[in-house]
Parts: structure tokens; sequence; C-alpha cells
């Protein structure tokens, strides 16, 4: 069978793309069972539909739908398939958990739930065979009138020792490359899948139902070889939502990772308190070079809201830790957290201040389907369920005011988000080990490489957005003085 799937293009896309970890998977697993499978990322290669259905015949084509964003691009390949008679199945986090919103769609003839490794195999097996009738194969959404739908058995999660390696020939590897702390041709790889946690606001507990796989080391110590020896991968960002549950863990890939000796950094996603000042050194060694820290909240009574059970105490040292091992770190925060109070935020503000970093990540809080919170505000009648998946993008607090839960004032945490942007952005002079390297040169660096294939009108309409934006940030973060110093924002951050 000849299989297309689709990564579709999201709007306003600005910044470079990470690797759709999740369809190469997918595609490597067709590939190594008999399939011919062609991956088309449209955020790195715009051309037409009408092109890219001329280049390959597919006899099935896949969508992967992570957010609302990528919902028009998503149509626009979906319908021009469907019209060619073509079954059309969409996957994904966000079409996993909104199936009955996604078969609004007359364009979409199924929903692949969860990881679809062996689902996918099924599927192409059932079309291959001359059976279109997929009742049989578990990890399906099908549709059952216009709009209804039914689900059939839920699939065990896949071993991971059983995937095949990655195979890079189904896309153009430099094309992802990015620039981080220490290295300029980056790629995000993946070490474990899921979390034990079940903070509230992530939709972890059902896609991934807060279990945690590792990834067999062998296999990820050939993908970084391949990598690095044929095609001059330097750095690597490990998309583990939890990279490693405790020390032995984190020792036992640190030393897997040098016994490589080849010549590339590494980052990661961890919690607060996982590693000793000790353990982050031994990173660091190993090729550590930054760690991004989902701290989320300086108030203790919304991080018990949030479920976050993170070690309060050991946050400031957590950073200082880092810093002291050449190791940068970047700490996440959400705010406008549901109740959250602007005595929460002075709180939050007053953490940020006593972190040993220039780099924050400030998010507004948005309700996200499938976490615990979207189905308890459901409940109690604060949030609409989701029955149509452009009611997202009316429910996106950037776009609707009104999309604030919390008891902050909108104005005040656009100010506080993008001071803390406009921070980051100018932050010079970071010492990553015995490199001293500027963020605001590793943006703008990464900006003029996601424009390498882009079409005129893409390149124009990407930098009108980023302008705006920019502006925007700019506006709010210096016009508001009064706002700043409402929350005890200092004026000078920290190099």
């Amino acid at each position: 069978m000849n299989i297309l799937l689709i990564n579709p293009k999201a709007e306003g896309y600005t910044r470079s793309v990470t690797l759709p970890l999740g369809l190469l998977s997918i595609a490597s697993y067709l590939k190594a069972n008999g399939h011919n499978v062609r991956l088309y990322d449209r955020c790195v290669e715009e051309i037409s539909a009408e092109n890219a259905a001329g280049s390959f015949k597919a006899d099935i084509v896949g969508v992967s739908l992570i957010s609302y964003k990528a919902l028009e691009d998503s149509l626009y390949i979906s319908e021009f398939y469907k019209k060619l008679n073509i079954p059309v199945i969409w996957g994904g986090p966000l079409a996993s958990e909104l199936p009955s919103a996604v078969f609004k769609y007359p364009c979409v003839d199924a929903v692949s739930i969860g990881e679809g490794e062996e689902t996918w195999l099924e599927l192409a097996n059932a079309y291959e065979n001359g059976a279109p009738d997929l009742s049989s194969i578990s990890g399906l959404a099908l549709r059952k009138s216009p709009c209804g739908y039914y689900l059939t058995p839920q699939r065990d999660f896949i071993d991971l020792a059983s995937l095949p390696d990655t195979d890079w020939s189904l896309i153009d590897v430099p094309k992802y490359f990015q620039s981080s702390y220490g290295c300029r041709r980056m790629l995000y790889l993946y070490s474990a899948k899921g979390c034990p946690f079940s903070c509230v606001f992530c939709y972890n507990k059902d896609f991934h139902r807060c279990v945690y796989r590792k990834r067999p080391v062998d296999a990820l110590l050939r993908e970084i070889k391949v990598l690095v020896n044929e095609y001059g991968m330097d750095g690597v960002y490990f998309a583990d939502e939890l990279w490693c549950r405790n020390s032995i863990e984190m020792r036992g890939i640190c030393d897997a990772l040098k016994s490589l000796n080849l010549n590339f950094v590494w980052g990661c996603q961890t919690r607060i308190g996982m590693f000793s000042q000790e353990d982050l050194k031994y990173m660091a060694n190993a090729g550590c070079r930054w760690i991004f820290f989902g701290v989320e909240s300086g108030s203790k009574r919304i991080l018990q809201k949030m479920n976050k059970r993170i070690a309060y105490e050991k946050i400031v040292s957590s950073f200082a830790d880092c810093k002291k091992a050449g190791i940068v770190a970047i700490g996440s925060f959400i705010v406008g957290f549901p109740e959250e109070t602007p005595e929460d935020l002075k709180k939050t503000i007053e953490l940020i201040e006593q972190l040993d970093t220039s780099l924050i990540n400030l998010n507004f809080f948005i309700v996200m389907p499938g976490s615990e919170i979207y189905k308890q505000m459901i409940s109690d009648g604060r949030y609409p369920e989701i029955t149509d998946l452009n009611m997202l993008r009316e429910a996106d607090f950037m776009l609707r005011p009104d999309g604030n839960y919390s008891e902050i004032p909108t104005r005040d945490m656009k100010v506080v988000q993008s001071w803390y942007m406009w921070r980051s952005f100018s932050s010079n002079n970071i010492n990553v080990g015995s490199i001293k390297t500027s963020f605001t040169k590793k943006v703008i660096s990464d900006a003029l490489k996601s424009l390498r294939g882009e079409t005129l009108k893409s390149f124009v309409l990407s930098s009108v957005y980023a302008a705006k934006e920019f502006l925007i940030i700019a506006f709010y973060a210096h016009f508001f003085p009064g706002i700043k110093k409402k929350y005890g924002i200092k004026k000078k951050g920290k190099n």
C-alpha cells in the first residue's frame, strides 16, 4: 500500500520546527513491514496538495492534528484527498481527545486514538486486503452516522523495543536543525514516553495514561550515531515529558551518551528536586547544557490546585545548582490558572526574581482537552464541551480576553508575560560551561533558519506575523510601569 502521512502547517508559525517524531515512528514501522510510505511535512515543505498527489499516488492518507492552529491546513489536505475517494484518517493528541468534534468534518473517515504504529499497520493491511470493515482494529474511532462515531477497544501500548530504527530517509533532516546552548544543529529526540505524574492541566493522564516507558538505550545510541556521523547533528533536546525518574536512570543514560565519544551536547525537561547538585555535575560532564523546569507557580496554593507535587523548598536551589554545574536553567510558569489571584501572581514574581536565570517562559493558562481540569470545568459549567474544533479558537486566551478564568486582570497578565519574554530575549552572555551565548542571537538564528524553503508569500506572512508579535510584546513590556511595580517586577534581569 502507498501511505501518505501528513504533518499539517500551523497558522502564524514563525519559529524553527521540531521533528514530527510520532509520524516518523509510524512511517518507519510501516516501511519496515513492507508498505510504501511518504511523509509530507507541510511545516518545511510548502507545496500544493495537487503537486503532492501528483508525485505520490496515495492509497491512504493520515493527518496528525496536534493543535487547532493546524486545523485549516488539515482540512485543506483532507478535503482534497477525499474528493479523490482516498480514505483519510486523522490522529495525534487533539484528534485523539476530541473524535466527536473531528467527525463534524465529512472529509475524515476515522480517527487513530493514541499511539499509532500498530493501529496503522493493521489499517494498511486491512485496506490492502480489500477489507474496509475496520471495526476489529483496536485504537480507532469510526464514523457510524454523518456526525456520530463509536470507539473500538483501547489498544495496549506498544513495546518500544519492538520498534525499528527511525528511517531518516523519510525527511530532509537538516531542515529541522535549530541552535541551542552550545550547539547550532540541534534536533529533538526522545528517550522515554509518558509521565507518571498527573498535573490537572496536562492531557498526559488520558493520552499516556500516566504510564512511563523507557526506550531501549541501544536504539537511542544508534539513532544519535547516525544523526551525528551522517547529518552533522551537534545537539539533542530530549523531548521526553520527564527525562529520567531518578539518579540511577540518569547516570545510566549519561554513561551511555559519554560512551559514544561523539561531539554533541544535549538538554532535557525534568522536575524540581529530581536531581542533586552532584547529579547535575554528572549530567554536565556527560554533555548536558540546558534543563527546562516546569515550575508553573510561586504560590503553594495554586501548585496544590495543579496537583504539581514538586519540592517547593528546592526550587531556588535547583536553579543555583544548575548554574554551578554549567547548565542553563529555563523556568516555565503558568499564569491565569482558575481562581488564581493577584496575590498568587505576586508570589510567582517573587519566586522568579530569586531564580538564578534570565530565561523565564511564562504562559497563559489554556484549557487543554483531555486534561482533568477540562473535564472538571465542563462539569462545573465554567467551560463548554468542545463539539467543534473551531470552539478552541474562540476559547483561546490570546484571541478572546474572556478566556481568562482567574481573578487577575487580563492586562496585568499580558504585561507580566511580555516583560519576562522581553527580558529573556534581551539576555546576553549566558554561561554554558566555558561558552558564553546570547539568547537574542539564538532566537534570530532560529527565525532565519525557519524561513528556508518557504515561498515568498509564506515568507511575507511569517515576517508580518512575527513583527506584529514583537511589537505587541514590546508595548506591554515597556508601557505599563505601574503594573510592573504592583507585582514587584525588577527592571534588570540576571545574566
